[in-house]
Protein backbone atom coordinates (compact mmCIF):
# COMPACT_ATOMS: atom_id res chain seq x y z
CA UNK A 1 0.00 0.00 0.00
CA UNK A 2 1.19 3.32 -0.44
CA UNK A 3 0.32 5.87 1.56
CA UNK A 4 0.74 9.70 0.78
CA UNK A 5 1.86 12.34 2.91
CA UNK A 6 1.94 15.76 1.87
CA UNK A 7 4.71 18.32 2.15
CA UNK A 8 3.12 20.62 3.40
CA UNK A 9 -0.10 19.46 5.23
CA UNK A 10 -1.00 16.39 6.07
CA UNK A 11 -4.12 16.09 7.54
CA UNK A 12 -5.86 18.17 5.28
CA UNK A 13 -7.93 17.48 2.46
CA UNK A 14 -5.69 16.89 -0.77
CA UNK A 15 -8.53 18.68 -2.73
CA UNK A 16 -7.98 21.81 -1.42
CA UNK A 17 -4.16 21.94 -1.43
CA UNK A 18 -4.08 20.91 -4.62
CA UNK A 19 -2.14 23.00 -6.85
CA UNK A 20 -1.04 23.01 -10.70
CA UNK A 21 2.60 21.27 -11.16
CA UNK A 22 2.58 20.37 -7.49
CA UNK A 23 4.00 17.14 -6.42
CA UNK A 24 3.07 14.34 -3.56
CA UNK A 25 5.82 12.97 -2.04
CA UNK A 26 4.94 9.03 -1.82
CA UNK A 27 6.06 6.64 0.72
CA UNK A 28 6.12 3.03 0.89
CA UNK A 29 5.96 1.09 4.28
CA UNK A 30 6.13 -2.99 4.51
CA UNK A 31 3.89 -3.89 7.16
CA UNK A 32 1.52 -6.65 6.09
CA UNK A 33 2.10 -10.32 3.90
CA UNK A 34 -0.92 -11.91 2.44
CA UNK A 35 -1.61 -15.43 3.89
CA UNK A 36 -0.65 -18.23 1.37
CA UNK A 37 -2.96 -20.60 -0.05
CA UNK A 38 -1.74 -24.30 -0.27
CA UNK A 39 -1.95 -25.89 -3.63
CA UNK A 40 -4.69 -28.15 -4.21
CA UNK A 41 -4.22 -31.84 -3.85
CA UNK A 42 -4.12 -33.74 -7.00
CA UNK A 43 -7.60 -35.68 -7.70
CA UNK A 44 -5.97 -38.96 -7.13
CA UNK A 45 -4.86 -38.12 -3.65
CA UNK A 46 -7.81 -36.54 -2.81
CA UNK A 47 -10.08 -40.16 -3.86
CA UNK A 48 -7.76 -41.73 -2.40
CA UNK A 49 -8.11 -39.64 1.35
CA UNK A 50 -11.85 -40.37 0.83
CA UNK A 51 -11.63 -43.63 1.01
CA UNK A 52 -9.25 -44.14 3.84
CA UNK A 53 -11.89 -41.73 5.82
CA UNK A 54 -14.75 -44.14 4.79
CA UNK A 55 -12.83 -46.74 6.00
CA UNK A 56 -12.04 -45.55 9.24
CA UNK A 57 -15.76 -44.10 9.93
CA UNK A 58 -16.95 -47.59 9.15
CA UNK A 59 -14.01 -48.78 11.63
CA UNK A 60 -15.57 -46.42 14.43
CA UNK A 61 -18.82 -47.02 13.20
CA UNK A 62 -18.23 -51.27 14.49
CA UNK A 63 -15.88 -50.31 17.07
CA UNK A 64 -19.11 -47.96 19.37
CA UNK A 65 -21.31 -50.64 17.90
CA UNK A 66 -19.20 -53.13 19.96
CA UNK A 67 -18.18 -51.17 22.93
CA UNK A 68 -22.46 -50.66 23.73
CA UNK A 69 -23.23 -53.87 23.00
CA UNK A 70 -20.96 -55.04 25.60
CA UNK A 71 -21.83 -52.52 28.24
CA UNK A 72 -25.67 -52.58 27.29
CA UNK A 73 -28.12 -54.80 29.11
CA UNK A 74 -30.88 -54.68 26.54
CA UNK A 75 -32.22 -57.87 25.77
CA UNK A 76 -34.07 -56.27 22.47
CA UNK A 77 -31.06 -54.79 20.80
CA UNK A 78 -28.67 -56.81 19.65
CA UNK A 79 -24.43 -55.39 18.46
CA UNK A 80 -26.64 -56.16 14.63
CA UNK A 81 -28.86 -53.26 15.13
CA UNK A 82 -26.71 -51.45 17.02
CA UNK A 83 -24.30 -51.05 14.11
CA UNK A 84 -27.18 -50.41 11.86
CA UNK A 85 -27.97 -47.33 14.39
CA UNK A 86 -23.77 -46.03 13.87
CA UNK A 87 -23.87 -46.46 10.09
CA UNK A 88 -26.61 -44.52 10.04
CA UNK A 89 -25.20 -41.79 12.33
CA UNK A 90 -22.02 -41.96 10.18
CA UNK A 91 -23.68 -42.35 6.80
CA UNK A 92 -26.11 -39.19 7.73
CA UNK A 93 -23.15 -37.08 8.72
CA UNK A 94 -21.74 -37.94 4.83
CA UNK A 95 -24.86 -36.33 3.65
CA UNK A 96 -24.40 -33.92 5.33
CA UNK A 97 -21.01 -32.74 4.32
CA UNK A 98 -21.85 -33.53 0.78
CA UNK A 99 -24.27 -30.39 1.16
CA UNK A 100 -22.04 -28.65 2.47
CA UNK A 101 -19.27 -29.11 0.29
CA UNK A 102 -21.90 -28.11 -2.65
CA UNK A 103 -21.94 -25.07 -1.36
CA UNK A 104 -18.27 -24.00 -0.25
CA UNK A 105 -16.49 -21.57 -1.54
CA UNK A 106 -19.45 -21.08 -4.21
CA UNK A 107 -19.24 -17.18 -3.96
CA UNK A 108 -16.44 -16.21 -5.28
CA UNK A 109 -15.16 -16.57 -8.68
CA UNK A 110 -12.16 -14.48 -10.03
CA UNK A 111 -11.22 -14.63 -13.22
CA UNK A 112 -10.02 -11.18 -13.85
CA UNK A 113 -8.98 -8.91 -10.86
CA UNK A 114 -7.49 -5.00 -10.75
CA UNK A 115 -4.90 -4.38 -8.12
CA UNK A 116 -5.06 -0.97 -9.48
CA UNK A 117 -6.24 1.48 -8.85
CA UNK A 118 -8.70 0.61 -6.58
CA UNK A 119 -12.32 1.69 -6.14
CA UNK A 120 -12.70 5.02 -4.32
CA UNK A 121 -8.76 6.11 -4.81
CA UNK A 122 -7.68 9.38 -6.65
CA UNK A 123 -5.18 9.14 -9.59
CA UNK A 124 -3.37 11.40 -11.96
CA UNK A 125 -1.17 11.59 -14.74
CA UNK A 126 0.86 8.99 -14.74
CA UNK A 127 -1.96 6.45 -13.75
CA UNK A 128 -1.07 2.78 -12.93
CA UNK A 129 -3.23 -0.25 -14.48
CA UNK A 130 -2.51 -3.28 -13.14
CA UNK A 131 -4.16 -6.57 -12.13
CA UNK A 132 -3.83 -10.78 -13.00
CA UNK A 133 -6.54 -13.18 -14.96
CA UNK A 134 -6.45 -16.48 -13.05
CA UNK A 135 -7.69 -18.49 -17.32
CA UNK A 136 -6.10 -18.07 -20.07
CA UNK A 137 -7.32 -15.67 -22.22
CA UNK A 138 -7.97 -15.61 -26.07
CA UNK A 139 -5.23 -13.89 -27.80
CA UNK A 140 -3.35 -13.32 -24.57
CA UNK A 141 -4.72 -9.86 -24.28
CA UNK A 142 -7.14 -7.67 -21.88
CA UNK A 143 -8.54 -4.76 -23.13
CA UNK A 144 -7.98 -1.48 -21.23
CA UNK A 145 -10.88 1.18 -21.80
CA UNK A 146 -11.39 4.17 -19.33
CA UNK A 147 -14.68 5.67 -19.30
CA UNK A 148 -16.17 9.14 -18.45
CA UNK A 149 -19.07 10.17 -16.00
CA UNK A 150 -21.49 10.05 -18.98
CA UNK A 151 -20.18 6.31 -20.15
CA UNK A 152 -17.84 7.89 -23.16
CA UNK A 153 -14.54 6.35 -24.10
CA UNK A 154 -11.73 8.76 -23.20
CA UNK A 155 -8.86 5.94 -23.35
CA UNK A 156 -8.31 2.82 -25.11
CA UNK A 157 -5.34 0.27 -25.17
CA UNK A 158 -4.77 -3.74 -25.12
CA UNK A 159 -2.55 -4.66 -22.87
CA UNK A 160 -0.30 -8.60 -23.06
CA UNK A 161 -0.74 -11.12 -20.52
CA UNK A 162 3.00 -12.13 -19.13
CA UNK A 163 3.87 -15.92 -17.99
CA UNK A 164 2.76 -15.00 -14.64
CA UNK A 165 -1.11 -14.28 -16.11
CA UNK A 166 -0.42 -10.43 -14.75
CA UNK A 167 -1.07 -7.23 -16.77
CA UNK A 168 0.32 -3.92 -16.47
CA UNK A 169 0.94 -0.28 -18.12
CA UNK A 170 1.48 2.80 -17.25
CA UNK A 171 -0.84 6.22 -18.44
CA UNK A 172 1.63 8.91 -18.91
CA UNK A 173 -0.60 11.23 -21.05
CA UNK A 174 -3.53 13.23 -19.38
CA UNK A 175 -6.97 11.30 -20.13
CA UNK A 176 -9.65 13.66 -18.93
CA UNK A 177 -9.71 17.59 -20.22
CA UNK A 178 -9.59 20.51 -17.91
CA UNK A 179 -8.52 20.96 -14.83
CA UNK A 180 -10.69 19.71 -12.41
CA UNK A 181 -10.98 16.54 -10.90
CA UNK A 182 -13.43 13.88 -12.72
CA UNK A 183 -15.00 10.84 -11.55
CA UNK A 184 -13.96 7.79 -14.28
CA UNK A 185 -14.14 4.19 -14.67
CA UNK A 186 -11.93 1.85 -15.20
CA UNK A 187 -12.67 -1.10 -17.61
CA UNK A 188 -10.53 -4.25 -17.78
CA UNK A 189 -11.91 -7.27 -20.27
CA UNK A 190 -10.51 -10.31 -21.72
CA UNK A 191 -12.25 -13.67 -23.75
CA UNK A 192 -11.21 -16.66 -21.37
CA UNK A 193 -10.03 -19.85 -23.55
CA UNK A 194 -11.44 -22.18 -21.14
CA UNK A 195 -15.05 -20.70 -19.65
CA UNK A 196 -17.44 -21.50 -22.45
CA UNK A 197 -21.66 -21.34 -22.24
CA UNK A 198 -24.32 -23.05 -23.69
CA UNK A 199 -26.67 -20.61 -25.69
CA UNK A 200 -30.02 -22.34 -26.33
CA UNK A 201 -30.26 -20.85 -30.31
CA UNK A 202 -28.40 -17.74 -32.17
CA UNK A 203 -28.35 -16.19 -35.50
CA UNK A 204 -25.59 -16.69 -37.74
CA UNK A 205 -25.45 -13.25 -38.21
CA UNK A 206 -25.04 -12.41 -34.34
CA UNK A 207 -23.12 -15.33 -33.93
CA UNK A 208 -20.37 -14.03 -36.12
CA UNK A 209 -19.60 -11.18 -33.74
CA UNK A 210 -19.25 -13.70 -30.15
CA UNK A 211 -16.56 -15.42 -29.86
CA UNK A 212 -17.06 -19.18 -30.73
CA UNK A 213 -16.30 -22.23 -29.62
CA UNK A 214 -18.30 -24.69 -31.46
CA UNK A 215 -21.23 -23.68 -33.75
CA UNK A 216 -23.63 -26.31 -32.42
CA UNK A 217 -26.12 -27.61 -34.81
CA UNK A 218 -26.95 -25.30 -38.22
CA UNK A 219 -29.89 -25.22 -39.93
CA UNK A 220 -30.58 -22.79 -42.43
CA UNK A 221 -29.50 -18.98 -40.70
CA UNK A 222 -30.30 -20.64 -37.31
CA UNK A 223 -27.72 -22.31 -34.66
CA UNK A 224 -28.53 -24.46 -31.92
CA UNK A 225 -26.80 -25.15 -28.61
CA UNK A 226 -23.38 -22.67 -29.66
CA UNK A 227 -21.01 -23.21 -27.25
CA UNK A 228 -19.61 -19.37 -26.37
CA UNK A 229 -16.14 -18.40 -25.06
CA UNK A 230 -16.78 -16.39 -21.81
CA UNK A 231 -15.81 -12.81 -21.21
CA UNK A 232 -14.89 -11.50 -18.16
CA UNK A 233 -14.31 -7.69 -16.82
CA UNK A 234 -13.34 -6.13 -13.84
CA UNK A 235 -14.15 -2.33 -13.27
CA UNK A 236 -13.81 0.13 -10.18
CA UNK A 237 -14.41 3.41 -10.51
CA UNK A 238 -11.65 6.63 -8.90
CA UNK A 239 -11.43 10.27 -8.91
CA UNK A 240 -8.59 11.64 -11.77
CA UNK A 241 -7.05 14.67 -11.18
CA UNK A 242 -4.79 16.40 -13.83
CA UNK A 243 -3.17 18.14 -11.11
CA UNK A 244 -1.44 15.20 -9.66
CA UNK A 245 1.49 13.08 -11.04
CA UNK A 246 1.66 9.23 -10.09
CA UNK A 247 5.56 9.21 -10.89
CA UNK A 248 5.06 5.45 -11.69
CA UNK A 249 3.49 4.18 -7.91
CA UNK A 250 0.53 2.89 -6.39
CA UNK A 251 -0.88 6.38 -4.84
CA UNK A 252 -3.60 5.50 -1.94
CA UNK A 253 -5.20 8.37 -0.29
CA UNK A 254 -7.06 8.97 2.53
CA UNK A 255 -10.94 8.24 1.90
CA UNK A 256 -12.23 10.28 4.49
CA UNK A 257 -12.79 10.42 8.83
CA UNK A 258 -8.63 9.46 8.46
CA UNK A 259 -9.57 5.96 6.44
CA UNK A 260 -7.29 5.16 3.53
CA UNK A 261 -7.55 2.27 1.15
CA UNK A 262 -5.56 -0.51 0.71
CA UNK A 263 -4.94 -1.23 -2.44
CA UNK A 264 -4.39 -4.63 -2.14
CA UNK A 265 -7.18 -5.65 -0.13
CA UNK A 266 -9.83 -2.65 -1.05
CA UNK A 267 -12.43 -4.08 1.11
CA UNK A 268 -10.80 -3.30 4.47
CA UNK A 269 -9.71 0.39 5.52
CA UNK A 270 -6.46 0.18 7.09
CA UNK A 271 -4.52 2.66 8.39
CA UNK A 272 -1.40 1.33 9.76
CA UNK A 273 -1.16 -2.21 7.62
CA UNK A 274 0.66 -1.97 4.49
CA UNK A 275 2.07 -3.93 1.90
CA UNK A 276 4.48 -2.94 -0.93
CA UNK A 277 3.95 -2.87 -4.53
CA UNK A 278 5.74 -5.37 -7.28
CA UNK A 279 4.66 -7.65 -9.50
CA UNK A 280 5.84 -10.12 -7.57
CA UNK A 281 3.36 -9.85 -4.92
CA UNK A 282 0.74 -9.35 -7.35
CA UNK A 283 1.82 -12.96 -9.12
CA UNK A 284 1.56 -13.64 -5.37
CA UNK A 285 -1.97 -12.64 -4.91
CA UNK A 286 -3.27 -14.19 -8.76
CA UNK A 287 -1.50 -17.99 -7.74
CA UNK A 288 -3.33 -17.60 -4.57
CA UNK A 289 -7.17 -16.60 -6.16
CA UNK A 290 -5.91 -19.27 -8.99
CA UNK A 291 -5.31 -22.12 -6.09
CA UNK A 292 -8.77 -21.25 -4.51
CA UNK A 293 -10.70 -21.17 -8.16
CA UNK A 294 -9.24 -24.97 -8.59
CA UNK A 295 -10.81 -26.08 -4.74
CA UNK A 296 -14.12 -23.86 -5.89
CA UNK A 297 -14.36 -25.81 -8.90
CA UNK A 298 -13.99 -29.24 -7.67
CA UNK A 299 -16.78 -28.72 -5.63
CA UNK A 300 -19.13 -31.52 -7.81
CA UNK A 301 -16.41 -34.08 -7.17
CA UNK A 302 -16.40 -33.75 -3.45
CA UNK A 303 -20.24 -33.57 -3.37
CA UNK A 304 -19.65 -36.87 -5.87
CA UNK A 305 -17.10 -38.76 -3.36
CA UNK A 306 -19.34 -37.96 -0.16
CA UNK A 307 -22.41 -39.45 -2.21
CA UNK A 308 -20.60 -42.85 -2.78
CA UNK A 309 -19.18 -42.54 1.23
CA UNK A 310 -22.62 -42.72 2.19
CA UNK A 311 -23.85 -44.97 0.04
CA UNK A 312 -21.39 -47.21 1.11
CA UNK A 313 -21.71 -46.90 4.85
CA UNK A 314 -25.77 -47.04 4.38
CA UNK A 315 -25.03 -50.71 2.01
CA UNK A 316 -25.25 -52.53 5.76
CA UNK A 317 -28.05 -51.63 7.70
CA UNK A 318 -29.94 -52.11 4.28
CA UNK A 319 -28.94 -55.15 3.68
CA UNK A 320 -29.75 -56.21 7.30
CA UNK A 321 -33.18 -54.82 7.29
CA UNK A 322 -33.69 -56.95 3.63
CA UNK A 323 -32.30 -60.07 5.45
CA UNK A 324 -33.85 -59.86 8.44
Amino acid sequence: MVHIVDTQVEDEDIFEEAEEGKLDVLELEIHKEEKDTKPPLTIRKTILYFAIATVILASLAIGIAKIIDVTSESTFYGFAEFMDVMFLIVGSAAIFAMGISGFWGGQRNIPIRMVSPADSSVVGVGLMVCGYIIEDCVDNEVELTIYGKDKEVIYEEVLKVNDDNLFFTEIHEEIATGKKTKHIEVECWFVSAESKAVKFIRKTEKLDKLNVAKPGLKIGNIHFFPRLQQDFSDNVSVVYDPRREEKGVIADVSIGEGKTMNVFFPGKNTADEYVPFSLDKIAKIRLNAYYFDVKRKRRSLYVLLFLGMAVILFLYPLIHILIT
